[in-house]
């Protein structure tokens, strides 16, 4: 046989064999059952899960701020005189009620020249009393009363109306009125020696010792209302529609304890653009039966006792998902439920949207998703 048609007949076997090999294989193949393929089954989480329950609650608003008196004001000196000693001495911390006297300077030079501007008044007015008589006999009467009530000790009496115009200029030009009105400056002037406190509260300063020279003009100190006080703060503008003039504020300490009951007293008319907060004052009042602890200058925060919102469900901020979700149980699967925030503190959120039948997940999972399956647990 020639090499060449032996070599052809060669590659035409292996051919033949490799095609008939690969029919076989397809064939086994077929003849194989094919596995069932399914998802690998999640295992139920044990879940702490709490039942809803509607009812109304009261929104405590947040707020922190400085404690203001209320009334203060500096005690400055309008005459020239040293300070009196003894008594009740004008110190740092003490206590004046409204209408006492704080600083009395001493006006024996100016007291005993005013009893002498009263002497020469009444001297002026005995010469002149005849012709009163003589030209004006309706007004005699009250001429002669005034002058029997003159005493150079004291306080001029009210000078008698005149009862024309011709008696208003006698009266003017024998210098009556001028000499009237210079005493009762002079008086006036005396009544400044006698500092009295304007409202009840405490020195918080002073610039002037017992004993020694006030001279006019000169910052005698400061003095600040007692039990009076003003908290201004900035609130949020997603709180001002909870939050109304005549509120209760409760205000605490760094352990819990109330120290000072207030009433919303004002609401600024406009929100700052920059920070999106409004001023609001609230002013505490305590009577001397239920003395504040709060001080001026003292940092404070407290809650604002809202009115009550009807039918919502308190839950901490952390519970409630993006947009506004929660999830409940149902069917041992978490389910994203959409409800409505109507107010939220820095802790907890008022929500509406939830029936009385829900379960909610009770705790924090990062990894829940809806439908997630879950094995409800209802205790601690």
């Amino acid at each position: 046989m020639h090499p060449f048609l032996k070599s052809a007949l060669r590659f035409a076997l292996g051919a033949a064999i490799l095609v008939v090999g690969v029919v076989i294989m397809k064939g086994l193949i077929s003849l194989k059952e094919e596995l069932p393929v399914s998802d690998r089954p999640t295992p139920a989480r044990a879940v702490r899960v709490v039942p809803v329950e509607i009812a109304s609650h009261v929104p405590l608003t947040p707020i922190e701020g400085r404690v203001e008196a209320r009334y203060r004001t500096e005690i400055l000196a309008e005459v020239t005189g040293t300070l009196k000693l003894g008594g009740k001495e004008f110190r740092e911390g003490t206590a004046f009620q409204q209408g006492e006297t704080m600083m009395q300077l001493d006006d024996r030079e100016a007291r005993l020249n005013l009893i002498s501007q009263r002497s020469q008044f009444l001297q002026l007015l005995s010469n002149q009393l005849a012709d009163l008589h003589a030209d004006f006999p309706e007004s005699a009467e009250a001429w002669s009363a005034f002058s029997d009530a003159m005493d150079v000790e004291k306080t001029l009496p009210i000078l008698p109306a005149s009862s024309s115009n011709r008696e208003r200029l006698f009266v003017a030009n024998r210098g009556i009125l001028s000499s009237y009105h210079a005493i009762r400056s002079a008086e006036e002037r005396l009544s400044k020696y006698t500092i009295l406190a304007p409202f009840d509260g405490i020195v918080a300063a002073t610039t002037v010792q017992p004993g020694g020279l006030v001279r006019a003009g000169q910052l005698a100190g400061s003095l600040i209302g007692q039990n009076d006080f003003e908290v201004k703060t900035a609130l949020h503008a997603r709180y001002l529609a909870t939050v109304q003039r005549g509120d209760t504020v409760l205000f605490q300490d760094e352990n819990g304890q109330t120290i000072g009951v207030a009433k919303v007293h004002r609401i600024s008319g406009m929100v700052d653009p920059s920070t999106q907060t409004a001023t609001v004052y609230c002013r505490s009042f305590a009577s001397k039966a239920t003395r504040s602890q709060l001080r001026d200058g003292q940092f404070v925060s407290g809650v604002i006792q809202g009115e009550a919102i009807e039918d919502v469900v308190v839950v901490p901020n952390a519970w409630i998902q993006t947009g506004q979700s929660i999830f409940v149980v149902q069917d041992e699967r978490l389910v994203a439920k959409s409800v409505d925030v109507v107010f939220s503190s820095r802790s907890e959120s008022m929500i509406q949207g939830l029936e009385g039948s829900d379960w909610l997940l009770g705790e924090v999972l990062t990894t829940a998703f809806e439908g997630m399956p879950v094995a409800p647990q209802t205790g601690e």
